[in-house]
């Protein structure tokens, strides 16, 4: 049967037998024939059944430059940890620009060693299930370090930028914004830690608990793709110089050079930061560097 989510009006189907619904836009739970809100506010996502060390080192066979038989080091750890993590459903507008809005669905970090790991963080909507301290207990489980008041306070204030970045770019007014912050429920998330030996050095990786993505992994660059690198990083380099010396030849001026030798070095400069180093960090989800110091662009 179709439904109606009550927080966003959004519809979509659900099996004849169940009685309550999480929406998978805006991630309200709510009771389908009263259509009210559930008041429970703790909540847990349910972890895999797949082994995430498995996952993981598939994942990062496929890297560049890492070692051939990298699915078989040795698995050295593997831990489930419980991580809090605060749930909002944020939309805001501006009234007097329809053109400036903002919809969003945020999970905030509120506790563990992980908080800063799992900050903008892409966590899902759907999924969630009533809190089992049963099936928490399988795993390392953490209390909430932050107060609900405060994670509220970040999520208004994520909202509020946005609107204002947003107006700023349409030359519209800031001044009247509408700004709805809804709180979904305090969520335990699974996180797995997974550490792997190989050639001596041990590698710490984390693995998203619920369908195995790789949040932040770990490997050693194989010394043929370290040279490869820098070959083309020196490449790179040249020819720029190459370019900036007959640039030159043909103004007359030694801007050309300059202007040549600075287009490569910056260009070469990335090749030889990515190349040079005895081991990358890579992940599946967090793609950029969204004031997360664990990630750089990739």
């Amino acid at each position: 049967m179709e439904v109606k989510c009550p927080t966003c009006s959004a519809t979509f189907k659900v099996p004849d037998t169940v009685s309550v619904a999480t929406c998978p836009y805006c991630g309200t739970t709510f009771h389908i024939h009263a259509g009210s809100e559930v008041q429970e506010e703790h909540f847990f996502f349910p972890p895999m059944k797949k082994d995430p060390a498995g996952l993981l080192l598939k994942f990062l066979s496929r890297q560049y430059g890492a070692p051939a038989d990298i699915t078989d080091a040795r698995v050295l750890k593997k831990e489930l940890h419980w991580v809090p993590v605060y749930f909002f459903y944020l939309h805001g507008k501006s009234r007097v620009k329809e053109s400036v809005e903002e919809v969003e669905f945020i999970g905030i970090p509120a506790g563990s060693p992980f908080k800063t790991l799992l900050m903008n963080y892409p966590f899902p909507v759907r999924g969630k299930r009533f809190f089992d301290e049963a099936v928490v207990k399988k795993g390392k489980y953490y209390k909430p370090e932050m107060k609900g008041e405060e994670a509220e306070g970040i999520a208004h204030s994520r909202l509020e930028s946005a609107l204002r970045k947003e107006a700023s770019e349409e030359g519209s007014s800031a001044e009247e914004l509408e700004l709805t912050v809804k709180f979904q429920g305090l969520v335990h998330y699974p996180l797995w830690e997974v550490h792997y030996g190989y050639s001596g050095k041990t590698f710490v990786n984390f693995v998203d608990g619920t369908d195995g993505r790789v949040i932040r992994g770990e490997y050693p660059l194989m010394g043929g793709a370290r040279k490869k690198a820098t070959l083309l990083g020196g490449g790179v380099i040249g020819v720029g110089v190459l370019l900036g010396l007959i640039a030159s030849a043909t103004l007359s001026s030694a801007w050309g050079a300059i202007g040549g030798l600075v287009a490569g070095v910056a260009g070469g400069a990335g090749i030889f930061m990515k190349g040079s180093v005895g081991k990358r960090t890579v992940s599946q989800v967090m793609k950029t560097d969204r004031g997360n110091v664990y990630f750089r662009a990739l």
